[in-house]
């Protein structure tokens, strides 16, 4: 039983790799989503998801049409007496991505106190007392942000620099030298680095064209 066990844990781990890789050689071809990737609380998971479930973000006039998508908008219901009563995000819209931003929202709490962003969801966690509202609201001011980096707005809630250069080195050890040298991309980290944040600021002088 230990040996099928140990044997069924392997296997999941080898396809969680091959997953993991499927995904990075869409990011690496992707500049909208290294752009992402570019935002608080987005690696490479998020960034992918994004974009395969957001299409198009022209679609969503308004970033409140977006966060209303994904299901992070705050629901209301009318009490007999008829006043307004705020309830929490719910089960409505996309939960496979707002199960992700949640994700997200965590990180920046936990690893990005020093931020603009984590301090506001720090000072609210305090106001109200409860973790989860603070988590969701930070969830939705990156649902937010990522509206504004798709639409070729700056946002407001981006990385150092040096975080953001973890990242991208991140995602090139992810895919490794084989699909690396399938997909033409520099051997060399830093030189695939470089490359991927200069495919970034090709991307946004189109945009800006």
């Amino acid at each position: 039983m230990l040996t099928d066990a140990f044997t069924e844990h392997d296997n999941q781990a080898a396809r969680r790799k091959r997953l993991l890789r499927l995904i990075g050689r869409q990011v690496s071809a992707e500049p909208l989503m290294l752009r992402c990737m570019k935002l608080l609380g987005i690696g490479i998971i998020n960034a992918f998801a994004l974009i395969a479930i957001i299409g198009d973000i022209r679609r969503f006039e308004t970033p409140a049409k977006l966060v209303a998508y994904i299901g992070l908008n705050p629901g209301q219901r009318e009490s007999g007496r008829g006043k307004n009563i705020k309830l929490g995000i719910g089960k409505r819209g996309r939960g496979d991505m707002r199960r992700l931003l949640v994700q997200g929202a965590h990180a920046v709490l936990r690893m990005g106190r020093g931020t603009p962003l984590g301090k506001w969801g720090w000072k609210l966690f305090a106001r109200k007392g409860q973790r989860n509202i603070a988590v969701a609201a930070v969830a939705r001011k990156l649902l937010v942000q990522v509206w504004h980096a798709l639409m070729g707005n700056p946002p407001d809630a981006m990385e150092t620099d040096k975080s953001f250069t973890t990242k991208l080195r991140k995602l090139t050890v992810t895919l490794g030298k084989v699909l690396r040298a399938e997909l033409s991309l520099p051997g060399n980290l830093d030189a695939c680095v470089l490359h991927f944040q200069n495919q970034i600021l090709s991307h946004a002088k189109i945009d800006t064209a």
